[in-house]
Formats: C-alpha cells, structure tokens, sequence
C-alpha cells in the first residue's frame, strides 16, 4: 500500500510540476510596465495554457513564441528548452532554441541546430544560424560547410553568399569574396554590409573607383531581402501589438496576398492612428483587392495626414513627406486607370514624376535616390504611365515614359518588352529589334518575341535569321500556325519551294480552311 502511495505521488508530481505548487514559468523581467490590454491577454492566455498542460510541448513552444515576438528573448529561452525536452524529436523547438542563442550562447546554439539538423537537414536558415554561430566561435570551414549546403537548398537567399564572401576576405582569398559578394549584391542590391565588404575587396584589389562607389552605397541602410523561413510565421502569428499587424499585413502583401493583408490592416485604422505607412499599405492593399472607393478614400486620408497633420510632419523629414506624396498620387493615378478615368490617370501620375524628380535635383548625392531604391519605383511610376497612353493610343508619349523607366533600370526586361510592344504597333520594327533581343535573351521561351524577332529578319531579307527564329518558336509549341506560314514565306524567299510547302502543309494540317494557306500550296506545285 505504501508502495502505492509513493508511486501516485510521483504520478502527480510528474504530471503537475509540484503537488498542490503553480508551474515554475519564466516571466519577462518589466512585464508590469506593460499596458496594452491585448498583449496582457495573450500572455496570460499562454501562460494558462502551460498551467493546464504542462506536458506539452506545443504550449511551451507558443508561449516562447509570444514572448519571443514581442521582444522577450530572455523568457523565451526556457519556454523553447522544456518543449524540446519534451518533444526531443521535434525539428521546430530546437531549431527555436538554437537561433535564439546564436549570439550569447553559440556553443549550446551550435548543439540545438546540429540535433536539429539531424531531425530536417534540409532546412536552409538552420543552416544559416547554425553558420552564424559557428562563426562566432572562429570554426570557419564549418560555417562554410553549411553556407554552401544552404545556399544550394535555397539559392536565393543572399546571406549565404554574404558570409562566405566575409570568410574569404577573412582569409584574404580576394577573389573568392569579390566573387561571393557579387553574388549577394546580385540578390540583394541595397545591402549595406555587402558593400562595405566589396569596398575593403576592391580597394585591397587596387580598385579605387568601385571601392568609393561601394563605400558610398554602404552609407544607406540596409533594405533585406527576407529570408524563406516559413517557421518564423509561427511566431510571428503570435504577435498581438500594432506593429506586428503592421507587419503581417506587409508580409501578406509581399506573398500577393491582398485580401489576408487588408485584413490585418483593418484592425490598425482608427481616428488615432497616425501611422502613414500603415495607412498607405492599407490603401494598396484596398486597391488590389479592387475596393477601389475605400481605397481611394485611404489614399486621400494619407495625403491630408502629409499635408496637415502636424505631429506626421514633425516625425518626418521634408524629403520623406515628399516620397510619401508621390507614392500615394502614384497609387491614386492606377485607381483611376481602373477606373476608366484617363485623364485623371495622367494628370496624377504626373503629380508623382513631378516630386520623384524634385528630390532627384535636390539630393546633394544623384546617385542617392538610386541607392534608396527609389529609382525602381520611379522607373515603375513612368511605366505605369507608358501603360496609360498605351491603352489611351498616345503612344509617342508612351514611347517616351517607357524610355525615362528604362534610364532608370537598363537591364529590367520587361521594360524592354514593352517598349518594343509600343514600337511594334507604331511599325517601327528596326527600333524594336535591339529590344526584342533584350527580352529573348532574357527568356528564351517568350514566343511572342522570338516570332517578332523572326518577321523583323523576313523584312530585312535576313532569311536565315528569320527561319532560325520561326523554327524555334515551332520548337517551342508545334501549333503556332503564324511562325508556320511565315517559315513557308521565309522558304519561299529564299527559293527552297519544299521547304515551304512542307510548312504551307502543317498550316493547312492545323488550319483546313486557311484560304492564305491553300493560295499559296496552289501557286507552289504550279513553280515546283
């Protein structure tokens, strides 16, 4: 009967912590400081959970999360320990708790992330923390080990590239790193450290000129490209505060998904909220939602803020209040080309090119605004309006926005592509031509550009080049009957009579009443 006893007791005190005592759970040092009723609420919704489920992993882990989230790293550690000890075979909590202590603990962090590697080798930002802290611990070819395995898992990502191009240049392998640094300015342009590295590379590779060009980029902050790490979304849904809506709702809008945007936006818009960023999201989100009344009406709110408001004007600066203005015209002018409202389009957009260009001339550095990342949206912004005269049949004008977009971004194909569309309709083939060679080169399966590339060459006697084009056009979809007939002109020209009634037969074989088709057999048995 004793026996009993002391065998039930220890049932309880496994289960429960402590017979008849609370569970020990960590809290956050300056946690009555805090005055936000949702934030309160959810902490102590988690904390109650972990009360009536000790055992379970899952609710330690969400509890870490909510801490985690809100800035509680501290607190966060222990929650993410015990659900790893009680779901030691669970990849998620030690791969928590091994990138929460890369930088004050990498020796235990080094542990979590390789037990947790062992579990899911095939995710990539465990690599890249697991890098991270081993580089902290001076264990370089092992963080190179994994940078390399992360970069091939997910070879977008430009940390990888940016920490290997830090370890050669550690180890003065100069041309390694100028190679991998590359790499991440490739991915990512506007990283700031990427730039201060290839400025230490270039100028140790006698480079002066690029090593000033990198040293000035690196004086902006850095704008990162997001890393794939579909587990952080599990802390992230954990957020409850303004900011962190804010940031679900930008995330979702980054993904295209518009209407989950608007809904964490929603809950942010109120008479206090002074926030123009999270206003302006909120518009675009609208728009693409195609609200376009209610966003419409945003959008102004956010221009009165901007105009009048004075504690918005005292939090930004002049330059800021003018970027912020343009974007909100640039929106307001694609609302109403949505709208059918043309002319309002036009006179908006050109509303936004107005103030984009003014801080241009007004910037002390021209190479700033394209440094900031505003070239792209400018370049976007005369697209956009190349698009209106477009569709309006102004196409000299559209010529020329197209033109300013392409100043901006050279190497954007699809600029090119749309130019070279504008020149098309105006039959200005030989200025499309050197377009259209941007774009094949770019995607050598867009078969409207290798067709138009083809009849460009037919015009200009080149039938080799035409053939060469309609062919792989046919290569590429063995139904296209325009790239058929005009391989059997192409044919014909040249004087291979077999060529093109072979190409005249597929025409008809595909077509039985292509009366061109049928024409053009009859007259080529007649010279054969």
């Amino acid at each position: 009967m004793k026996k009993f006893i002391l065998f039930f007791l220890f049932i309880l005190i496994h289960v429960h912590g402590f017979a008849g005592d609370d569970i020990d759970i960590p809290q956050p040092a300056d946690l009555d400081l805090v005055e936000e009723k949702l934030l309160l609420d959810a902490i102590e919704a988690a904390q109650e959970a972990v009360r009536n489920s000790p055992e379970d992993a899952d609710v330690w882990g969400h509890l870490g999360h909510v801490y985690l989230i809100h800035g509680w790293e501290a607190p966060a550690v222990p929650c993410y320990r015990r659900a790893s000890l009680l779901a030691p075979d669970e990849f998620k909590w030690l791969y928590f708790l091994g990138r929460l202590m890369k930088e004050r603990q990498p020796e235990e962090a080094v542990k979590h992330l390789t037990r947790a590697l062992t579990l899911n080798a095939e995710y990539a930002p465990a690599h890249l923390y697991l890098a991270a802290a081993l580089r902290i611990l001076g264990r370089l070819d092992e963080a190179r080990q994994h940078l390399e395995h992360a970069k091939r898992l997910q070879p977008n990502n430009p940390f990888s590239e940016l920490w290997l191009g830090e370890i050669a240049l550690a180890r003065q392998q100069l041309k390694l790193a100028r190679t991998h640094l590359e790499s991440a300015l490739r991915l990512n342009p506007q990283q700031s450290e990427a730039h201060a590295l290839m400025a230490q590379v270039t100028i140790a590779l006698g480079d002066k000129q690029a090593a000033k060009q990198h040293a000035q980029a690196a004086r902006y902050a850095s704008q990162y490209s997001e890393l794939s790490d579909p587990l952080w979304w599990d802390v992230l849904k954990a957020g409850v505060t303004a900011s962190l809506y804010a940031e679900r709702g930008r995330r979702y809008m980054s993904a295209g998904d518009y209407a989950r945007a608007v809904a964490e936006f929603e809950p942010l818009t109120s008479q206090v909220q002074k926030d123009v960023e999270v206003w302006l999201d909120y518009g675009i989100a609208l728009l693409h939602t195609k609200r376009y009344s209610e966003a419409f009406a945003v959008l102004e709110s956010v221009q009165s803020l901007l105009r009048s408001d004075r504690e918005v004007r005292k939090q930004k600066k002049s330059h800021e209040i003018a970027y912020l203005k343009a974007r909100v015209y640039h929106y307001i002018a694609q609302i109403y080309y949505e709208t059918q409202r043309t002319d309002a389009a036009i006179h908006t957009a050109q509303k936004a090119i107005r103030l984009l260009h003014n801080l241009v001339k007004k910037s002390q550095s021209p190479e700033g605004i394209r440094d900031s990342g505003h070239s792209t949206f400018l370049a976007n912004v005369h697209a956009n309006l190349a698009l209106v005269y477009e569709d309006a049949g102004q196409l000299e004008q559209a010529i020329i926005q197209y033109q300013k977009a392409l100043d901006l971004l050279p190497t954007e194909p699809s600029l090119h592509r749309d130019l070279a569309g504008v020149y098309w309709k105006k039959r200005r083939y030989a200025e499309a031509e050197p377009h259209y060679k941007i774009v094949v080169a770019d995607d050598a399966k867009n078969l409207q550009a290798i067709y138009r590339l083809g009849l460009i060459f037919l015009t200009k006697g080149q039938y080799v080049e035409a053939i060469g084009r309609f062919e792989a056009v046919i290569n590429l979809d063995t139904e296209y009957v325009n790239a058929y007939e005009a391989l059997g002109i192409a044919h014909r020209k040249r004087g291979n009579i077999l060529g093109a009634i072979s190409a005249f037969e597929k025409v008809r074989q595909l077509e039985p009443d292509n009366k061109k088709a049928l024409e053009m057999l009859q007259q080529l048995h007649e010279a054969k």
